[in-house]
């Protein structure tokens, strides 16, 4: 199931999980949280979602059945994905799940924002003795391919950040990990600018609201 917010303009970041339901748990909630937080710089979130029973014998499931790679996943199948894939944002975020026991920031991104990323996770998950690192070109799941789905988003392919979580850090500070990567964010974002429409109705109340006063300062001076 996919599942796309977004003006049809904005370019300042793109929050997505391409693994969400029941493929990497509490991702597309992450993204989604993210989003609705850094609502007033219309913020754009792409997720999607896939649920799947296991088998008796506890083989198949979401994550078997659903999982497309990052670097495999293609537009042309997602229709959402697909309208903004060219937009070139200047920063995109990807939240995932994998079976280590860290937390692993990755991507294209510049590395001082891997770092103010890193440390963000690190406050946020203080006291639970979970590890959290900015990837290395040996990590297996740095996220650091071109062709990544959170890297070709942006402008150049060099704006992406990739987090990869343990589940026990999905599950039990999802949230707070969410919430302090959107005040990374917050800081780098400029406030959504209002539509035309919005800025001739707002002319248009005014307008009115100055004409109502004029009437009644006018009706004032007769009596």
């Amino acid at each position: 199931m996919e599942r796309l917010d977004d003006d049809g303009e904005h370019r300042g970041l793109i929050v997505i999980a391409p693994h969400g339901g029941d493929i990497e748990r509490h991702t597309d909630e992450q993204a989604e949280c993210v989003a609705s937080r850094l609502g007033g710089f219309g913020v754009s979130s792409w997720r999607c979602k896939g649920w799947k029973e296991r088998r008796e014998d506890g083989s198949g499931g979401a994550l078997e059945c659903w999982h497309t790679t990052s670097t495999e996943i293609d537009p042309s199948s997602f229709p959402g994905l697909g309208s903004v894939i060219d937009r070139g944002f200047a920063h995109a975020l990807a939240f995932h799940g994998f079976d280590e026991s860290e937390i692993l920031v990755g991507g294209t991104a510049p590395a001082a924002l891997k770092e103010e990323i890193r440390c963000a996770i690190e406050a946020a998950t203080g006291g639970s003795g979970i590890c959290v690192r900015v990837a290395t070109p040996d990590d297996q799941f740095g996220g650091d391919d071109p062709c990544n789905v959170v890297n070709r988003l942006t402008a150049d392919s060099a704006g992406g950040i990739q987090i990869e979580q343990s589940l026990p850090a999905r599950r039990d500070h999802g949230t707070a990990i969410a919430q302090a990567v959107a005040t990374v964010y917050a800081h780098k974002l400029h406030p959504q600018r209002p539509s035309w429409q919005e800025t001739i109705s707002d002319l248009a109340e005014w307008v009115r609201n100055a004409a109502r006063r004029a009437v009644d300062w006018g009706s004032r001076r007769l009596r």
